[in-house]
């Protein structure tokens, strides 16, 4: 079974692997080897400053992202509501209308009626 990658997981292997590398003599490390690493390290981490400021502009970007995700997946609204109204208040009056013409078609048929129950 391989551990990690493609290192077989076999001893024999390993032990192979030894007997062809001779084996590193302990050492110390240099003189200022530590004030040298840590010098490093204070190096790369910045300023606090710098870290607040690319978080800061990172969070404007993403809430940026979002607001532009969310204004395209909104539906489309009318541009002009006073143009909707205007013609849901001409469908209205033409409903009226017709109502209207139904109510007279009716009073015809009325009179009509009224005529057939006065003969004998």
């Amino acid at each position: 079974m391989a551990r990690g990658g493609n290192i077989p997981d076999d001893p024999t292997l390993l032990a192979e692997g030894r007997a062809v590398m001779p084996p590193l003599r302990d050492r110390e490390p240099r003189a200022g080897f530590a004030a040298m690493v840590a010098l490093n390290a204070r190096d790369r981490r910045g300023s606090s400053f710098v870290a607040w400021l690319r978080w800061s502009f990172g969070g404007l970007a993403v809430a940026g992202v979002a607001a532009g995700a969310v204004l395209l997946a909104m539906p489309n609204r009318p541009q002009h509501e006073d143009l909707m109204v205007a013609q849901r208040l001409d469908l209205f009056e033409d409903m009226t209308v017709v109502q209207n013409q139904q109510a007279l078609e009716d009073l015809d048929v009325v009179e009509v009626l009224h005529t057939l129950e006065a003969r004998p």
